[in-house]
């Protein structure tokens, strides 16, 4: 019998997002299930991603009614810089691949540099075209996912976002109530872990534009103190705050992380412990408009009314979040 000759792909391209992001977009399988080994066009689509060493990931994806299968396990994981994945799709052939993913610092983003081997010799240029469109496809979901908050475990969501620096400015919207008051919540902040915080909101304060309040959220119209006690208080880096975690539970936690990237600041805030799918949603699109107060005010321009974004983005929080899901 002949054996076909074997050749490799190797690509590289650039992606606006810092290698963490890029990582992720790997092993998430809510991102993995958007962009790898699927179209844009397909009618359905079941990942499932076990992201260890010896873990296993399967995809299958429906397209024109047919099912294609593809599989294998993550052989080296070493966050964000290198992954090592094996590579099969049984019904065209029993032999596997390996796919080596490296990604390096570049610019203010990453680059992305991908090893599949073996390919055989006829394939390449095939192979070449479908890690062209999904890295197309990859960009287009890192470009949306850096905007909307994104479930990462049951109760936690996380929004990224790419600020201008230095850390230290970004820090002090954060840690003084004054600055704080211009996109979030005013609130003397001792510096200090287990110390108490009172923020407080009035979302018609945070521009001069102005739009009418949510009927079912009436109840902000004229304000809201809260409670809070700080958990992490690690300057320039790190805050952390209790938070309320929905209708009738305990306590969540709003954890806000810098990190320099250049001239820039990676910007992440993860808030954990929330009870339902209600209070995600709520919290989902209440951060999201805060964010992008918070990024206008950087950029030194005037944002949007709270309450004009909230509305904007509150359809998509509910389908995204949603009650039934």
């Amino acid at each position: 019998m002949a054996v076909a000759n074997l050749s490799s792909v190797r690509l590289q391209r650039h992606f606006d997002v810092v290698p963490e992001r890029l990582f992720d977009a790997w092993t998430n399988p809510e991102t993995v299930r958007a962009w790898l080994f699927t179209t844009p066009t397909s009618e359905k689509n079941t990942t499932e991603v076990d992201a260890r060493e010896g873990g296993e990931w399967t995809i299958v994806d429906r397209r024109d009614g047919v099912d294609y299968r593809a599989l294998g396990e993550y052989v080296e994981i070493d966050r964000p810089r290198r992954l090592v994945l094996t590579f099969c799709m049984p019904q065209f052939s029993p032999e596997s691949a390996r796919i080596v993913v490296e990604i390096a610092s570049d610019g203010s983003g990453s680059l992305l540099t991908l090893t599949h081997e073996p390919v055989p010799a006829s394939d390449v240029s095939q192979t070449e075209q479908g890690w062209n469109d999904m890295f197309t496809q990859l960009k287009a979901v890192l470009g949306k996912s850096q905007e909307y908050g994104e479930l990462t475990e049951p109760g936690t969501i996380r929004f990224e976002r790419i600020l201008p620096g230095p850390i230290e400015r970004v820090w002090s919207y954060l840690s003084d109530s004054d600055k704080r008051a211009t996109w979030l919540a005013p609130g003397e902040l001792a510096p200090q872990a287990g110390s108490e915080v009172f923020l407080k909101f009035y979302h018609a304060d945070l521009s001069r534009k102005s739009a009418p309040i949510p009927e079912q959220f009436k109840q902000f119209a004229h304000g809201a103190v809260t409670r809070h006690e700080v958990v992490r208080f690690e300057p320039p880096f790190v805050l952390g705050l209790t938070w309320g975690g929905g209708e009738n539970a305990g306590l969540s936690e709003v954890r806000f992380e810098l990190t320099p990237r250049g001239p820039d600041v990676q910007f992440v805030l993860t808030h954990r412990g929330l009870a339902d799918r209600a209070t995600l949603r709520n919290c989902g699109c209440g951060w999201h408009t805060h964010l992008a107060i918070l990024a206008a005010r950087l950029d030194e321009r005037e944002p949007e009314a709270f309450w004009s974004t909230f509305n904007t983005l509150y359809g998509e929080y509910e389908k995204r979040f949603s009650l039934d899901s």
